[in-house]
């Protein structure tokens, strides 16, 4: 299995490489950018340090502002471009790399296309032959200093003169703006349409800080009919569920084998101290979680960005109360295959299956393991749950049930 999956993301990260140099055209899916296509192209940044999951959230805002529009009968000529994956901070070797990966090393891209018209940088090169990309406008936006000016928020935005853009697109240097206009906003993304509309002639408008702008949607019909079509790659589902059977035997949609604890460490060790607990304080709870609520589950599935050393004293703590400890760790090999990112989503997808989960508080990590959850079906008992700081009892999460 491992074999065809090296196989199968050889050829597409080959094939995205190679559109990316020679540029790419081709009429039959409506991805052509030449001078008789008549379609329009949304680009979006987002803040370097941002995490992958963050950035999925960013899409959705972007995928449902232009899907909404479309349902009204509007903005029917504009694609969504899929900003690639580059120097992310939380891969620590992969993030290092220059070479930018295609949504499609992580995501189902038919799947997503089911929801929104969305296409990667790849396939929006202008013509064969051409190495470079040219977007008409870049739209900088920055916050207001102060939100609540007079004690309201105002959803509001004013183009100023001062912002800068480090010209990072994505790690490409083939890629430039026409123009670049800064701008302050503070509301909905939907309103980002309010300055497409300043241009009406421009077929291709960029907005770097894409976090900035807020959910319309958050929470609704559209957000979870936008959520489903997020559907992982399936090569990196199969990973997940082939260690699932091997490891945590179970071959099941809803498995009850095992139990899942995203034990978020590193900077939030260091910087919500009062949100998270100490090892000995996770130890606690996790076997106080088993025991309340799954106490005929012994095997425990742990995702964590924790050191070695911190990993290992966890594992013995669990140990000493006769739990069984599993964490994935993938060999150089797979993780050459996989990269740091497809490790994350199998983490992720390991831990959707699970019986019962418990997450870190405000992890947009686990956020993203509770949508999962929601959408197999799992009781929002056994999904919101999250590890508190030793000081004992804390906020329980928000949950955020699934709308039909």
């Amino acid at each position: 299995m491992l074999f065809n999956f090296i196989i199968v993301t050889c050829l597409l990260l080959i094939s995205a490489e190679e559109n990316i140099q020679e540029g790419f055209c081709d009429a039959s899916t409506e991805t052509c950018q030449d001078s008789n296509s008549a379609l329009k192209f949304l680009y979006y940044d987002v803040n370097p340090p941002e995490g992958f999951n963050l950035r999925r959230d960013v899409y959705m805002r972007f995928a449902i502002m232009l899907a909404e529009a479309r349902k009204a009968g509007k903005k029917l000529d504009w694609r969504i471009v899929l900003p690639p994956w580059h120097r992310m901070y939380h891969w620590r070797t992969e993030g290092k790399s220059s070479q930018p990966l295609p949504w499609s090393a992580f995501f189902d891209i038919d799947s997503l296309k089911s929801y929104a018209p969305v296409v990667e940088l790849h396939e929006v090169f202008s013509t064969p032959g051409n190495r470079r990309l040219e977007i008409d406008r870049l739209y900088v936006l920055q916050n207001y200093e102060n939100a609540f000016e007079n004690g309201v928020f105002e959803e509001k935005w004013q183009l100023v003169e001062d912002c800068g853009y480090d010209g990072r697109y994505w790690g490409y240097t083939n890629v430039t703006a026409k123009e670049v206009v800064c701008a302050n906003f503070q509301g909905k993304i939907s309103k980002l349409w309010e300055l497409v509309s300043l241009h009406p002639s421009d077929r291709s408008v960029m907005f770097a800080h894409g976090e900035i702008p807020l959910h319309s949607a958050y929470g609704t019909k559209a957000y979870w009919d936008c959520r489903r079509s997020m559907k992982f790659n399936r090569s990196l589902v199969e990973a997940a569920k082939q260690y699932i059977s091997q490891f945590l035997k179970c071959k099941v949609e809803k498995c009850t084998s095992y139990i899942a604890v995203h034990w978020r460490r590193q900077d939030f060790a260091r910087s919500r101290k009062r949100d998270v607990p100490s090892i000995q304080g996770a130890v606690k709870q996790i076997k106080e979680a088993l025991e309340n609520h799954v106490p005929n589950i012994q095997r425990i599935f742990i995702a964590t960005d924790a050191s070695a050393e911190e990993a290992n004293q966890l594992e013995k703590g669990l140990k000493n109360f006769g739990y069984k400890v599993y964490f994935y760790t993938p060999s150089k090999s797979e993780l050459s295959v996989y990269r740091e990112g497809g490790v994350a989503v199998i983490e992720q997808i390991i831990c959707s299956h699970a019986a019962y989960f418990v997450g870190t508080h405000e992890s947009t990590f686990s956020f993203r393991i509770q949508e999962e959850r929601e959408i197999l079906g799992f009781d929002s008992r056994t999904t919101f749950n999250r590890l508190c700081p030793d000081t004992g009892k804390c906020e329980e999460p928000s949950k955020w049930t699934i709308v039909s």
